[in-house]
């Protein structure tokens, strides 16, 4: 409806995954933030992500979780910044 906010994703290069199996291999997690709109002048601004393991670390693995990585899912870690919108 139109008085959603408009969504950016925090993630300026969508991951190829975010959970990796070793059947299974899929971007399942994201991180969102509402943009700056007519309801609402303040939003966020994605700047930037911090680095995904690549395919081929985890393939050293065999796949996720292993001794290195913890969890099934990557931890998503995205900077916004802060905006008004412009009038």
């Amino acid at each position: 409806p139109s008085c959603f906010p408009t969504l950016v994703s925090g993630c300026l290069n969508l991951p190829s995954f975010t959970n990796y199996a070793t059947d299974f291999i899929e971007t399942l997690d994201y991180v969102f933030a509402s943009e700056p709109s007519v309801q609402e002048p303040f939003g966020f601004r994605p700047k930037g992500e911090a680095p995904m393991p690549s395919e081929e670390l985890v393939k050293q693995y065999v796949a996720m979780p292993n001794k290195a990585m913890p969890s099934d899912h990557v931890a998503l870690v995205c900077d916004f910044e802060w905006v008004k919108k412009e009038q």
